[in-house]
């Protein structure tokens, strides 16, 4: 018999709105609660919603159906990845990307599970050990369901829970070790088993369309490139020279793979493996400047606790960029910390310059949706600004 969690606050509202999250301090104290378990959450005018629990962190339950009753069975599970997967269909910003998200997590009714299509090959990500014994035990009606809306899934690999570093494990196939997606006209060579996030950025698409609308005739700097995203859609969009810039040589590697899989020429890309800071330093140092300058660094903010460090160092990297970007040049700086807003950078004592004018800012790619009622889903904020 499914157990009952009753809310020890009034959230009755917020959860029929959509918000997936209930916290332990919003709940009644419940012993023996096994991570994944599937329980009914309640309030005293009686069942709310379904949900399955997660007894070690403070998000102590997600919201799966606002049915109190919801089996999640089977067709229930075929049935939310296939309309995830139909809604990515509609989409024609979609059109000519081989590589796109098929499964958002919360914002696709599906919390704790994420899903990337990379052509024929699945990555799938669970977040966190509750996540992971719930959808485990689903996760081949969750590729039914993807396949019943017409994706062809050849391959699928499960990725370690996050948080660990295991090495994952096929669930389907062998995937290959380089899955090569199209997006427009770049193509990228992926690693499903180790690339960072499930191989590539997918949510940055939409934000590397706008560098490539304002590339022509520039002189680029892409810093933290990783495999080059922004680094290959810049030169496609007419860019007469890229600088890339990452710390690990793996990536950098990768970037010029990507390069000859676009056929773009390498003579037209300097490729460094270097610490951006560094880079930059060394750049201001010697008088090099760029007409446009983007900044897509790692998380600086993992937790709450970490916000102060956080915004720390993307005043720092934000000044630095910004001291070797060409007078009437461009700026772009990007954040993944859910934990840092867009008021929180718009706010940096770096950007809080006269010469700078925001021209466009904006989030992740249209296949990354974001439930109105859950603002702590848009974790991905870009600011594109001019520099006068």
């Amino acid at each position: 018999m499914r157990r009952t969690l009753r809310l020890a606050k009034p959230l009755r509202e917020r959860v029929l709105a959509g918000h997936p999250w209930l916290y332990d301090r919003a709940l009644q104290p419940a012993r023996d609660l096994v991570a994944g378990e599937l329980v009914t959450v309640a309030d005293e005018r009686g069942p709310l919603a379904a949900a399955f629990v997660d007894p070690e962190s403070p998000i102590r339950a997600r919201v799966v159906d606002l049915d109190p009753a919801c089996a999640c069975d089977a067709a229930w599970t075929r049935a939310r990845a296939e309309a995830a997967a139909r809604r990515r269909a509609r989409d024609p910003l979609l059109a000519g990307c081989t590589g796109r998200r098929l499964v958002h997590g919360e914002a696709d009714g599906c919390p704790g599970l994420v899903v990337d299509g990379y052509a024929e090959t699945a990555a799938l990500v669970l977040d966190g050990a509750a996540a992971a014994a719930f959808w485990r035990p689903r996760l081949a009606d969750v590729l039914a369901g993807l396949e019943r809306s017409g994706i062809a899934i050849a391959h699928a690999w499960l990725r370690a829970e996050r948080g660990t570093k295991g090495p994952g494990e096929a669930v389907r196939g062998d995937p290959p070790a380089e899955v090569v997606i199209a997006e427009d006209d770049a193509r990228f060579g992926v690693d499903v088993r180790a690339g960072q996030k499930t191989g590539f950025f997918l949510d940055q698409r939409d934000n590397r369309r706008l560098i490539a609308r304002h590339a022509a005739g520039a002189r680029v700097l892409n810093l933290c490139a990783y495999t080059g995203g922004f680094s290959l859609h810049a030169a496609l969009g007419g860019a007469t020279r890229v600088t890339s810039v990452d710390l690990a040589a793996p990536a950098i590697a990768a970037l010029a793979r990507n390069l000859e899989l676009s056929r773009l020429p390498a003579d037209a890309h300097e490729l460094v493996v270097a610490d951006v800071f560094d880079h930059l330093a060394r750049a201001r140092d010697h008088g090099r400047r760029w007409d446009l300058v983007i900044a897509d660094p790692p998380s600086f903010a993992p937790s709450e606790r970490a916000k102060p460090a956080a915004l720390r160092a993307y005043d720092k990297l934000a000044a630095a960029a910004l001291a070797v970007v060409e007078p009437g040049g461009r700026f772009a700086l990007a954040s993944c910390s859910s934990h840092v807003t867009e008021a929180d950078l718009l706010a940096l004592p770096g950007l809080g310059r006269a010469d700078l004018r925001l021209r466009a800012a904006a989030g992740a790619a249209t296949d990354h949706p974001v439930l109105p009622a859950f603002p702590e889903g848009r974790y991905l904020k870009f600011l594109f600004f001019d520099v006068a």
